[in-house]
């Protein structure tokens, strides 16, 4: 009860980020940064608020309240390791043995922790600040203005972008950390001369209004210094250039002092991420006693395939899977430990699609069966289905409009929560609605983000579901920040709008007042395509969702149009009927499929 008195309210996606950063796991990696276009200037603004995320995440962590928490618990379980220690040595003192002080190796510990976790953190923001700052700085250099004697839009734009760099590595330097004054056991390192010692102050309000006040006054003096050492020249006008570029730089470089003087010299080398560290652990032989591989268990629940189809799936598949570590530091040590275990579903007889059957045999005898073998995660497995196979093999897979950022349609596969029961709600289910125990996720996300933070224990699919919850189909495509949100609730009006028009359409069929429909050329692509399967899994989740939120007869049309084949008109008599059934029922029959026909229902709801 002490512990949850002192937990805090935050948004899951700044609670994300801290997670991570938490647990020395990087936002975003290399890959993911490209994939997502952040490197190109059109995304510029999306670029700024996956930084800003991150200094978000420790400007929470500075708040007072969530730092007194911090430092409170902190002491607490010092005070814990203190009388252990009073118990253990008054014991190893009787028996004229070596005293021990778990209680400073413990004040030790989290230094250290607090010091790995900034560094990794701040280091990740400033490198890709300083990566969105070249080619502005080689467009203010190149740019020649028709009239150089104002500054023209396009030099605004740059220098605007400028500052805004400037403002977020600034608050980076003096929020990306945690003073540890008032820890038990900790002493303040004095300030080394010639630094103002506001700027190491515990309070990051009076570090941020001091960090403001020397980033100005250095700035001049570093201008200054240059101006001195220039021979002089022609007068440089307003928008020249060079005079733009030169001040530029100068500013960079007064705020790389300052930032030295705030935060001290980086670490270098940067560390290995702690997971990579306890993996290696496990495999390398050191260990009294090495496992094979760390890896996860994969099922095959989709039977249709021919072994060639199948075959050109799992290349693609894995080929993904590995497309992850640029800047991760160890990823490349680990990597060849990692291992996905194939499970075919068809050979365990498992029945397609049949995900508690997946997790009966799971716990019941792929567990066993890696015992003293392998490390393979217990908590979540992952599962191929049809959606899996054709957000892979087909060809449309994408992005249904141009509001969505790049890199978030992929080929994913299904994580599973193992230890699921529908009967058992999970804990504080107000964070995670919707949540079934499935969520989608993108294949080069398996190891860096979803097996990092398996390992790491810093989330468990419950809590990433949350940022998977806006995603047009609901697939976790790693953290996320505001602008990519209201792109994909963009979408999904523009889709929820379609939905409306088509249920606005069957009442006026079913009140025999519809118009006559133009004839429908017949469609080009077959629905026994790949494609169909995604087309499926959309409207299956999108059912799901309206059941939940209370619109049964939207719910209803949805479901009928899944199992529509083609060609073939909706039953219009069959869906009063159902209607009517299901208002009599309160709305509790769940969903309906033909005879037992169609798919089985998928539960990873679209919202």
């Amino acid at each position: 009860m002490e512990d949850s008195d002192r937990l805090c309210h935050v948004g899951k996606n700044i609670h994300s980020i801290k997670n991570r950063s938490w647990e020395g796991i990087i936002p975003l990696s290399e890959q993911r940064w490209r994939e997502k276009g952040l490197d190109h200037g059109a995304n510029f603004d999306l670029a700024c608020q996956y930084l800003s995320a991150v200094v978000a995440a420790f400007e929470y962590l500075n708040k007072s309240v969530v730092a007194k928490n911090l430092r409170d618990t902190f002491n607490l379980i010092s005070d814990h390791w203190q009388e252990g220690d009073a118990i253990l040595n008054e014991r190893r003192r009787q028996q004229g043995q070596e005293l021990v002080n778990v209680t400073k190796l413990w004040t030790e510990f989290m230094a250290a922790h607090y010091e790995a976790m900034t560094a990794r953190a701040h280091r990740w923001v400033i490198s890709h600040v300083n990566a969105l700052r070249a080619p502005l700085l080689d467009g203010l250099i190149s740019h020649r203005p028709i009239n150089e004697d104002v500054v023209d839009s396009l030099q605004w734009k740059m220098t605007d972008r400028l500052h805004m760099l400037m403002e977020v590595s600034a608050t980076a330097d003096y929020m990306i950390m945690i003073p540890m004054d008032g820890y038990k056991g900790y002493t303040t390192p004095p300030i080394e001369p010639n630094i103002p010692a506001a700027l190491r102050s515990p309070d990051c309000e009076k570090r941020g209004k001091e960090y403001s006040q020397r980033l100005k006054l250095v700035t001049r003096m570093t201008i200054y210094q240059n101006v001195c050492s220039r021979t002089r020249g022609p007068s440089e006008r307003m928008g020249s250039p060079e005079s733009l570029h030169r001040t530029a730089v100068e500013q960079i470089e007064a705020q790389n002092k300052v930032r030295r003087e705030t935060g001290g010299e980086p670490i270098e080398p940067v560390p290995k991420e702690p997971w990579i560290v306890q993996c290696l652990h496990r495999v390398q032989g050191d260990n009294p006693a090495p496992i094979g591989r760390c890896g996860l268990a994969i099922y095959r629940l989709t039977y249709q395939q021919t072994e060639a189809e199948w075959a050109e799936f799992v290349q693609k598949m894995e080929a993904h899977a590995a497309e992850w570590g640029l800047g991760q530091t160890g990823s490349n040590a680990i990597k060849p430990h990692l291992k996905l275990h194939w499970m075919d579903g068809r050979a365990l007889e498992i029945p397609e699609g049949d995900i508690k059957a997946a997790r009966k045999q799971f716990h019941d005898h792929a567990m066993p069966s890696f015992y003293h073998k392998d490390h393979v995660n217990e908590s979540v497995f992952l599962v191929v289905d049809d959606a899996s196979v054709a957000s892979y093999m087909g060809k449309s897979y994408s992005a249904a409009t141009d509001f969505i950022p790049a890199g978030d349609f992929a080929g994913f596969v299904l994580a599973v929560d193992a230890d699921y029961d529908a009967k058992e709600s999970i804990g504080r289910p107000e964070e995670a609605p919707g949540f079934y125990g499935e969520m989608r996720i993108l294949g080069n996300l398996i190891w860096g983000d979803l097996y990092a933070m398996l390992v790491s224990q810093s989330a468990f699919l419950k809590d990433l579901w949350p940022l998977a919850l806006d995603h047009p189909n609901q697939v976790y495509v790693g953290p996320t920040v505001p602008l990519q949100v209201k792109c994909w609730k963009i979408q999904n009006g523009i889709r929820n709008t379609l939905v409306r028009q088509m249920v606005e359409y069957a009442q006026a069929k079913i009140n025999g007042t519809a118009p006559a429909l133009p004839v429908v050329p017949p469609s080009l692509s077959s629905r026994s395509e790949p494609n169909t399967a995604l087309r499926n899994l959309m409207l299956r989740q999108f059912t799901q969702h309206l059941r939940q939120n209370g619109n049964l007869q939207e719910a209803v049309l949805a479901e009928e149009a899944v199992n529509l084949r083609p060609g073939e008109e909706p039953d219009w008599d069959r869906i009063q009927r159902r209607l009517d059934s299901e208002r009599d029922a309160g709305g509790d029959s769940g969903p309906n499929t033909r005879n037992g026909e169609g798919p089985p229902d998928d539960q990873c709801p679209v919202q």
